[in-house]
């Protein structure tokens, strides 16, 4: 059963920012996608570490609703730019 996934880029004295949501069937396949994404997309500034940066990977069912709901109309917002 797929899950939803939530990529957040965290670390560096900064707030973290939510980079994209995608769907997986597990963890191991979401990491995956985070790979994919980089190699094929590498014009996505997000999705590029800089020292003390790093991703972090949350499944929607171990976070909490207005978390969630907060990182996804964060990412709209920045959609929309």
């Amino acid at each position: 059963m797929e899950k939803r996934y939530l990529l957040l880029k965290c670390g560096s004295g900064s707030r973290t920012l939510p980079v994209d949501c995608f769907t997986a069937s597990d963890m191991t396949e979401a990491q995956e996608a985070l790979r994919w994404l980089q190699e094929h997309h590498p014009e996505r500034e997000e999705l590029h570490l800089e020292p003390g940066e790093f991703f972090e990977l949350l499944v929607e069912e171990h976070c909490p609703p207005e978390k969630w709901e907060e990182a996804l109309a964060e990412l709209e917002r920045r959609r929309r730019k």
